[in-house]
């Protein structure tokens, strides 16, 4: 509970402070890039972030970014949270990353390279399919 609702502050000071408006405002040299090609930007750079970061952390640090993003490049909110979204359930490299990573972990019969090597497949697997199946809906 501690978790979601200091997320949710965090979201919130990005919002009033003007850090969403800023980062998205130098984001705009990406407007002219073709939609997957900022779909796949989304999805990797989220994915990187949840292996640090839980889930509703992750998401919730990106999505007041993406909703002033998607101002300044008029699309349509889902286009660019929908892949967020998504990708924020990509944290397989890391024992950090989730609770059950944590526990496997937490087994002594994995090391942090094992659980990288094998995560990093997984990772780039889901971000295809992610970006693949957005582009369906675009």
């Amino acid at each position: 509970m501690l978790l979601f609702g200091s997320g949710f502050a965090l979201a919130k000071g990005f919002e009033l402070s003007g850090l969403s408006d800023w980062l998205a405002s130098h984001l705009k040299v990406l407007k002219g890039a073709e939609p997957v090609l900022l779909i796949l930007c989304i999805v990797v750079v989220v994915s990187v972030i949840s292996e640090f970061a839980s889930n509703v952390a992750s998401i919730q640090l990106v999505i007041p970014i993406l909703i002033a993003f998607q101002k300044e490049l008029d699309l349509h909110p889902l286009i660019l949270m929908v892949p967020a979204t998504l990708a924020a359930s990509l944290g397989f490299m890391l024992p950090v990353a989730t609770a059950p990573n944590t526990i496997v972990f937490g087994s002594r019969k994995l090391d942090v390279k094992d659980m990288a090597s094998a995560g990093f497949l997984i990772d780039l697997a889901g971000i295809l399919v992610i970006t693949l199946v957005m582009l369906f809906f675009l």
